[in-house]
């Protein structure tokens, strides 16, 4: 096989492969609540340098997460808020603030209202929410968050802040696996005017399953060709070098 053949190849493997990762992902992640698909993406670059072989490479383009909301699906459980509209929670991480659609929700030991990975729910004061031991927890649209404490006698609901609901910001979101996203360092986030909360709902990842088992086996098909092609080629050079040789 040329050189030119080989870099053709290789390139048109690294494509596919990628692609097979996105949708491995997200088969991975179809039950996991916020998930948004990945979307992988590649690009033809020619080959630089003078002694660069002809044809073009295939680099990698993140495009970023599909950003459409997933479907709400009720669970009847109050610590379960579905998001409608454009809209993300706001998260506290190691990573600093990420945005979420999993409104998987639970109370630490100290109180404090986190996703379900133990970090803090932010309100709009960009704080997390402080509980206290409460006899029934309500969520309104608007993010408020209320309940009567278990101390209580009086069985009157208070007010304890109210969930930040930002829209999406400007520029790529990152993903820090799940259904956490980060934007772009520097990014100021703006109140979502369309969104809103729905107690005792979840909102389903966004990946459609049978299009992401029907572009997998699509894509395994095309490596299976593509090495096949590999193959063939490898074999005609050495015969081509074989009868050379003879004469």
């Amino acid at each position: 096989m040329n050189s030119d053949s080989l870099y053709t190849g290789m390139a048109g493997l690294q494509a596919i492969s990628a692609q097979m990762q996105a949708v491995a992902s997200n088969l991975a992640n179809a039950q996991t609540p916020g998930y948004e698909a990945v979307q992988a993406v590649t690009d033809a670059q020619l080959y630089q340098g003078t002694n660069a072989p002809a044809g073009a490479d295939a680099a990698l383009e993140t495009l970023g997460p599909d950003l459409k909301p997933g479907p709400l699906k009720e669970t009847g459980d109050p610590m379960n808020v579905g998001i409608g509209g454009n809209a993300w929670m706001q998260v506290q991480t190691a990573s600093g603030t990420a945005l979420t659609r999993n409104g998987s929700l639970s109370i630490s030991s100290a109180g404090i209202l986190t996703d379900s990975a133990g970090d803090p729910i932010l309100n709009v004061n960009g704080t997390p929410i402080s509980l206290p031991n409460l006899a029934k927890l309500q969520i309104g649209s608007d993010g408020t968050v209320s309940g009567v404490v278990a101390s209580d006698a009086s069985g009157k609901a208070q007010n304890f802040g109210k969930i930040s609901l930002v829209a999406t910001p400007p520029g790529k979101l990152s993903s820090l696996g799940g259904s956490l996203y980060l934007a772009p360092a520097g990014t100021s986030f703006a109140q979502a005017s369309s969104g809103s909360l729905h107690q005792g709902y979840l909102n389903d990842s966004n990946v459609n399953t049978t299009l992401a088992m029907m572009q997998m086996i699509d894509n395994s098909r095309s490596y299976q060709m593509q090495t096949d092609m590999m193959k063939n080629q490898d074999s005609a050079s050495q015969d081509l070098n074989n009868l050379l040789a003879q004469g």
